[in-house]
């Protein structure tokens, strides 16, 4: 039978942080994860799958059941993709808030519109991050959402702080970008060659 991990109740990053845990301890079979909420679910999901492992989720009442399977013949502590590089540096965008400096909140929002125009027109980043309130930046009526919605296009990353969305009850106007965790936030700028904020 394979190991259960309840981590129903655990607020973001903790499922993620348990998850990795887990993987990194030597197991060779399959176990699963229970969560009991959709972001925990989806950043879960994605966290085993980048590293290389196959993941069933079914639900169970109120809850998720995750279960993460190995590449074959691999304990789970070594999921990665077979043959994969290690990452390159990166570019990485930060965006603490809808608003670019500390000054006047409407010519702050001048200059974030004029910010996220021109990042269009340079090379772009590999990755934008938003959280607290520059979430507001990827909602249905961002002033920028044309530009976010090109960069991704251009396969530039968005990582969304999910319970950024949730705290100002605005998870279901994001209209660019994923939801994502504080642990994936944090491993992008821990990876990144350069960061930048505006």
């Amino acid at each position: 039978m394979a190991k259960i991990i309840d981590l129903s109740g655990l607020a973001c990053p903790l499922p993620v942080i348990r998850t990795k845990e887990a993987l990194e301890g030597g197991e060779t079979e399959e176990f699963v994860v229970v969560v009991d909420n959709d972001d925990a679910r989806d950043n879960v999901s994605r966290f085993a799958q980048s590293r290389g492992c196959t993941v069933a989720v079914a639900q169970a009442g109120a809850c998720y059941h995750l279960t993460i399977k190995p590449p074959a013949g691999q304990p789970a502590g070594t999921c990665v993709f077979p043959g994969a590089a290690p990452a390159p540096r990166t570019t990485v965008v930060v965006f603490a808030s809808d608003r670019m400096g500390e000054g006047d909140p409407e010519l702050g929002a001048i200059l974030m519109r004029a910010f996220c125009a021109t990042v269009v027109q340079l090379e772009a980043p590999q990755k934008l991050l938003f959280y607290n309130r520059g979430v507001f930046l990827t909602l249905d009526d961002s002033p920028v959402l044309s530009e976010l919605k090109g960069l991704e296009e251009m396969g530039v990353s968005l990582l969304v702080c999910g319970t950024c969305l949730n705290f100002y009850k605005v998870q279901d106007r994001l209209a660019a970008g994923q939801v994502s965790n504080m642990f994936s936030i944090l491993e992008a700028q821990m990876q990144a060659g350069r960061i930048i904020k505006p």
